[in-house]
């Protein structure tokens, strides 16, 4: 029985071999759309919840007037662990630079965690070679990833081997990572005992009970009140805290909640991958009910002669969930595939390192669950609708081929599921125009700043011998002020697009009761020269002046001085709340977009670094955009000749500017190939019913036409069902569309506003496009020869 169902199946698809195609072009295609987008649900809703006892497992955050970030005092941990019985164990994660590991001559650099011995009682990070429980008892012990492990030592164990750390300090090797998991927030490839942190004394200086840059993770003892723990916070802070901190809050968040804090732009990406993923799913389902009850149409008689000869209900719903079946599995093959060759790959492109997709048969079957749930609901749905219709029909006029042959009579639901199809597609092209123009906007935006012939070299390459560097390098930057083809040179700790999270609250000597939360980083002089910032007032650093640092000059940007409620900065003197140390204004900077557009341009404060700093970057400014290549080769030939470990690299600021906005990029390609794939598959679903409204009224366009009836009259007749369907979507669409629209660029402090001539346009081209399918089809079924219409029923 069930290989006659088969037969049955496969015939029948075969026969409708074109709707078949069409079916398995548009699932196959939304399928793999809906395994990226499900897989990164999926990693997205479980991050931090792969350590065993996770929800055991908090991170301490701070608070103050202005904001909540997800660090804390270094101090905090021991007291803490003293103070609360309800805390079990903690642990430090500290970065405080990467160090350098040597094995026989071989240099490499890791992404380096300093933490406690406690690391592994709190985290599940799982070892390839070593013991965890042991890995961080000695403090000169370190554990790196299996890439670095490859690097040094080959194929081999290197537990127990001697590696040399920052050049100076013997380390053994206790034990190789297993790979971090993607959707794990601590990110890291080497582990050090944090005691080598705590011996540095330029960080002893800075971890004491003001400074903010401590990771802190407790496990708390289960069934514990967490927010009456928290409640005790306040009496804490007060005994503990520095004099000028002791108006902050602390508080404990669960880990699975850091990664929301830390990006919270990420919730709506899960949100807006749900969305997009319920959206493909719907408009595929759709699409497959609406094209298999346009094949059916032309079963009707075998439906009718199997109720004749005995066919239950069951049994015909059988057959059409079969072939529903076969083509949803071998959608689905074809879109496992897909997913994994193309738009896998592409997604992790664009993620640029970030929580990278990898489908993996043993860790994703959740993942595979859910899709093959979803594929027997759309299996089921599709085979049940168009068998149930054709099982009311009556059996006697069904034989006679006397159906009825108007649209409206099969009621609201298939014309309902054409104007939601066609809904969800206009919204969606709405939104991918949003995403695109936005970030066009952003991209071409006037920053504040001059961002073209501008390179910056990454002038910190952890030089052997420091002093010896900084005499080389002042020489190097005599030269290049002299070059004619370089208009301005600036040495800074920060430039546009990579300023530090560095905050301080500072105080205004007029003014000591008000405090103002500032921004921080370091230039010298020439930076607003070299990147073009306008000066409102004052001037900025300058070598001659300011060379024995005389008042502690620093340089403020215009919302800072409107934070402090000046109208003239110049002369005025701050004091941060943690010191003594004055510093005076020189100058104020016009505001200008140090960071994406999508933040609000914050308070600035500079600092001056000295006439030659080697830090971090060397930004200079070129005439034109003809001789860069070649001052750039002989700069890297002057700065190779000072010994160093790291590669001389460089970047040009005006592609780092276009790159900080490759997230979006990556997520209007999604949403854009969605879009597309909804318009085909939308207009797919039309074909197919225009198919199915000609395929039933082929006698009546006959008798039209030896009437007297013309072809334009008769393709309007199709037709105009299916148009009015579309205009009810439009005039639906629109109005949602704008509110999803409106909701998604006010994430954005700088944003675009779409005019109603976009929705319009949008509206239109919809209309359009599906008065060109449906009316091809029309003009198609009007041309033909009236005598085969009438006799083919």
């Amino acid at each position: 029985m069930f290989k006659n169902y088969i037969n049955i199946a496969f015939r029948s698809l075969w026969k409708n071999r074109l709707f078949t195609g069409i079916n398995l072009l548009g699932l196959s295609l939304g399928l793999a759309s809906a395994v990226v987008l499900i897989l990164f649900i999926q990693r997205g809703l479980t991050f931090d919840t792969f350590h065993k006892d996770s929800d055991q497992i908090y991170f301490v955050q701070t608070a103050d007037k202005e904001s909540r970030y997800n660090q804390t005092v270094y101090p905090i941990l021991d007291q803490l662990l003293k103070t609360y019985p309800e805390i079990e164990k903690g642990t430090h994660i500290q970065g405080w630079g990467n160090v350098w590991i040597n094995y026989n001559g071989k240099d490499i650099q890791g992404n380096t965690k300093y933490v406690d011995s406690t690391f592994f009682d709190i985290f599940s990070f799982q070892l390839k070679y070593g013991n965890s429980s042991s890995a961080l008892k000695d403090r000169q012990s370190i554990l790196i990833n299996g890439d670095i492990a490859a690097a040094l030592f080959g194929d081999k164990n290197p537990v127990g081997e001697i590696v040399i750390v920052n050049d100076t300090l013997n380390f053994t090797v206790t034990g190789v990572l297993a790979p971090v998991p993607a959707n794990s927030s601590i990110q890291f490839e080497v582990l050090v005992p944090i005691a080598n942190l705590e011996a540095d004394k330029n960080f002893r200086n800075n971890a004491d009970w003001y400074n903010t840059f401590a990771a802190v993770y407790l496990k708390i003892k289960k069934g514990t009140d967490t927010g009456k723990l928290e409640s005790q916070f306040p009496k804490f802070v007060k005994t503990h805290f520095a004099e000028g901190a002791k108006d902050r809050t602390i508080h404990i968040a669960p880990i699975k909640d850091f990664i929301h804090f830390q990006n919270p732009f990420f919730k709506s990406m899960i949100y807006g991958a749900m969305t997009i993923a319920g959206f493909i799913l719907l408009i595929i389902s759709i699409n497959l009910i609406n094209l298999n009850t346009a094949v059916s149409f032309t079963r009707a008689k075998e439906v009718a002669v199997r109720k004749v000869t005995g066919s239950t209900l069951r049994q015909i719903l059988t057959q059409f969930w079969l072939e529903s079946g076969i083509v949803l599995v071998a959608a689905l093959m074809l879109s496992v595939v897909f997913a994994v060759s193309y738009l896998i790959p592409q997604f992790n492109e664009f993620r640029q390192g970030r929580m990278q997709l990898l489908l993996n048969w043993q860790q994703d079957y959740v993942t595979i669950l859910v899709l093959l749930g979803i594929i027997c609901i759309i299996a089921f749905t599709a085979g049940t609708y168009p068998a149930m219709y054709l099982n009311k029909l009556d059996i006697r006029n069904t034989i006679k081929g006397t159906l009825t042959n108007k649209p409206q009579s099969k009621g609201w639901t298939k014309n309902s599921l054409i104007v939601v199809q066609f809904v969800l597609t206009i919204v969606l092209i709405l939104g991918a125009l949003s995403v695109r123009m936005q970030t066009g906007f952003m991209r071409n935006a006037d920053v504040g700043f001059d961002k073209e012939n501008v390179v910056i070299v990454q002038s910190d390459m952890q030089y052997k011998n420091v002093d010896a560097a900084m005499g080389q390098f002042k020489g190097i930057l005599d030269a290049l002020k002299q070059n004619p083809y370089v208009k301005s040179v600036a040495t800074s700790g920060v430039v546009p697009t990579k300023y530090w999270s560095n905050y301080n609250l500072y105080l205004s000597e007029s003014e000591p009761d008000k405090e103002i939360r500032l921004r921080q980083g370091g230039t010298s002089s020439a930076y607003a020269q070299t990147y073009n910032i306008s000066m409102i007032e004052g001037r900025d650093f300058s070598d001659e002046l300011d060379k024995n640092g005389e008042n502690n000059p620093v340089v403020i940007n215009e919302s800072a001085m409107k934070a402090l409620g000046w109208k003239s900065a110049v002369g005025k003197r701050l004091r941060p709340k943690n010191n003594d140390k004055v510093y005076t204004v020189i100058g104020v900077m016009k505001d200008f977009h140090y960071q994406e557009l999508k933040e609000k341009i914050e308070p600035l404060i500079h600092w001056y670094e000295g006439e030659t700093a080697l830090n971090s970057y060397l930004t200079i400014k070129f005439t034109d955009d003809k001789h860069v290549a070649g001052v750039l080769a002989g700069l890297e030939k002057k700065m190779k000749m000072m010994p160093a470990k790291k590669p001389f690299k460089f970047f040009y600021l005006s592609e780092e500017l276009s790159r900080q906005y490759n997230d979006l990029d990556g997520i209007w390609k999604m949403v854009n190939f969605v879009t597309v794939l909804s318009i085909i598959i939308a207009l797919a679903g039309i074909f197919g019913l225009i198919t199915l409204a000609a395929n039933q009224r082929t006698k009546e366009v006959g008798i039209r036409k030896v009437l007297g009836a013309s072809v334009r009259g008769i393709a309007i007749l199709l037709s105009k069902d299916f148009v009015m369907f579309v205009l009810i979507s439009i005039l639906i669409a629109i109005p949602l569309a704008y509110t999803f629209v409106k909701s998604y660029l006010q994430k954005y402090e700088y944003h675009i506003t779409m005019q109603w001539y976009t929705f319009a346009m949008v509206g239109a081209a919809a209309l359009l496009l599906t008065i060109l399918t449906v009316g091809f089809q029309s003009v198609r079924a009007a041309m033909m020869d009236p005598v085969k219409s009438l006799k083919s029923e």
